[in-house]
């Protein structure tokens, strides 16, 4: 069965690359995504990926999304998955945020390798 893992990017024209960085490995979302590609396709999966420069009306920088679910989303529904401890007492009441960061003179959300990687999962159909 193949799958397709669809990433649209809507961007205001001044950025160069999607702005998430690993917070552990320090790749790019697109360096993240190139180094796995192989492995998609091994497995069937077929990427996708637009990129749209527009002018910013909405004040928005960057809207990404993976089979039309906005990455942000994604993001927060793994990280939550990755930290729910079956205990009633472990429960976590605080919401799941990711720090900004500096790399190549650049602003970057920062998100652990392994929340992106399961991102990508997820959005084509995998887990």
């Amino acid at each position: 069965m193949t799958r397709t893992l669809e990433i649209y990017w809507e961007h205001t024209p001044d950025l160069a690359e999607v702005p998430v960085i690993t917070s552990d490995t320090k790749k790019t979302f697109c360096e993240l995504l190139k180094e796995l590609k192989p492995a998609f396709e091994q497995e069937g999966i077929v990427l996708k990926f637009t990129s749209r420069p527009v002018t910013s009306a909405g004040g928005e920088q960057s809207l990404v999304t993976l089979n039309g679910r906005p990455l942000g989303d994604l993001l927060v529904e793994v990280a939550e998955e990755q930290r729910y401890c079956e205990g009633r007492r472990c429960e976590m009441c605080t919401p799941v945020t990711f720090p900004v960061l500096s790399h190549r003179d650049l602003q970057y959300q920062s998100v652990p390798d392994l929340i992106i990687r399961k991102v990508f999962l997820r959005a084509s159909g995998v887990i």
